[in-house]
């Protein structure tokens, strides 16, 4: 069985106690922070929805969803990496950030966030950073569509 929200909202309070819950609805919930990889501090938004029992547990679907409130990310315009790397583009214009390759098993409803989407959000963020200084998205993963 996967990790209840409420697991998971406890140990977002225990091990990022910066990150506030702003959100909580069913098993859904939705926390507020900030964090500052390099030189530039981010205000972020997680969203995350513990799967149903008799869910179908589909990393591509369950995974959380990153957004970075502030400051805006940029584009690199004619870049090798895209015009923004490693984002998922949602039907509004949302933006989302790519953390992990969901078919290679790096997480699972199983993991609890605090450890992994967290940390991954500051090497994505540092990543970020110098690919705009320098064009080369230095971190790991393989970019992958959901469906």
């Amino acid at each position: 069985m996967s990790l209840s929200i409420d697991r998971q909202i406890d140990a977002m309070a225990q091990v990022w106690p910066a990150f506030q819950l702003v959100g909580r609805e069913g098993a859904a919930a939705a926390w507020r922070g900030r964090l500052r990889p390099l030189l530039q501090t981010y205000v972020i938004e997680i969203h995350y929805r513990a799967p149903l029992v008799v869910e179908r547990l589909n990393v591509k679907i369950l995974q959380p969803k990153v957004y970075v409130l502030s400051p805006a990310l940029r584009c690199r315009p004619g870049d090798a990496e895209g015009m923004l790397p490693h984002v998922y583009s949602g039907p509004d214009g949302d933006v989302t950030l790519c953390m992990l390759d969901p078919d290679a098993g790096e997480w699972s409803p199983y993991d609890l966030l605090a450890e992994t989407t967290v940390p991954w959000i500051i090497d994505w963020l540092a990543a970020y950073e110098g690919w705009r200084a320098t064009g080369t998205w230095t971190a790991s993963g393989r970019h992958v569509e959901p469906h």
